[in-house]
């Protein structure tokens, strides 16, 4: 198996968090792994398991994304983000 390979298939056995999506990818919420205040913030928003987000824009050097959930757009640190774990199928890019 290539290096590359390899790489891939460790890549796929980590669950799909919200941080590694690229603009115009989307994805189902699975689970929201933060603590209860902020999972209530977010729930107030919309962010919520089974909802449906896409990542609009990407701050450059690891700055927040900017997200459209329902008819909501938040934005959110990559922290937050990458505590947001996807369905393992993703929409293609529009």
């Amino acid at each position: 198996m290539s290096s590359s390979a390899a790489a891939r298939s460790t890549e796929n056995q980590r669950p799909l968090t919200l941080e590694k999506l690229s603009c115009g990818e989307s994805g189902s919420v699975m689970a929201i792994n933060v603590d209860t205040e902020l999972k209530k913030r977010f729930f107030a928003l919309g962010l919520k398991e089974g909802s449906h987000v896409r990542v609009l824009r990407r701050a450059k050097f690891g700055g927040p994304i900017h997200l459209r959930v329902g008819t909501s757009e938040l934005i959110l640190r990559l922290k937050e983000a990458s505590c947001i774990c996807l369905a393992s199928s993703l929409l293609a890019p529009v």
